[in-house]
């Protein structure tokens, strides 16, 4: 016999037992699933890890389980509200990416040659480095190289920083790779 929602979420939180969890995880998995991949700006394995995260805060956070269609209604909830919210700040990445350097905004000098610019990338580097990443890269980069700290970057863009220098790991193995 199967366990109802609010049964599971009510053991997980008396005991800490994470079998509870994983089943509770296993029940909401086509919901997250169907978020995920429309996420498109962030990785599918990414996406999934931050709608778990929404499932797991709205368990931990979950007002009362004695009604069970008001358990699903609530994680169900929490879980749309982080996709919104992730959703919407991409609309943010992609105005912190249109301010990223363009080649066509460029006044069409190359800086890389200039003497006292000897240890600095040119415009067409920079670009082809960013060409050659993933959005959700592309944009952590920008943030970067317009002086943001991991924890505003995660902030704005709405990751974990764990997330966010998960990517920066990615990229600089990938950039002394090659």
């Amino acid at each position: 016999m199967e366990h109802t929602i609010s049964f599971l979420i009510r053991e997980y939180l008396d005991t800490g037992n994470e079998n509870y969890f994983e089943q509770l995880l296993k029940r909401f998995t086509p919901l997250i699933k169907a978020y995920a991949k429309k996420l498109y700006y962030l990785e599918y394995e990414d996406s999934l890890q931050e709608l778990s995260i929404a499932l797991y805060e709205a368990i931990s956070k979950i007002p009362s389980t004695d009604d069970e269609y008001a358990c699903i209604s609530y994680i169900k909830k929490s879980v749309v509200n982080k996709f919104t919210k992730l959703y919407h700040t991409s609309v943010e990445t992609q105005d912190i990416q249109e301010k990223c350097i363009s080649l066509e905004n460029s006044d069409g000098h190359d800086y890389h040659h200039d003497h006292e610019a000897d240890n600095c990338i040119s415009l067409v580097d920079l670009e082809r480095t960013l060409a050659n990443k993933k959005p959700s890269e592309r944009k952590l980069l920008c943030m970067l190289i317009l002086g943001y700290r991991d924890k505003e970057i995660a902030e704005k863009l709405g990751y974990t920083r764990q997330y966010v220098n998960r990517i920066k790991k990615k990229i600089c193995q990938h950039d002394s790779a090659s």
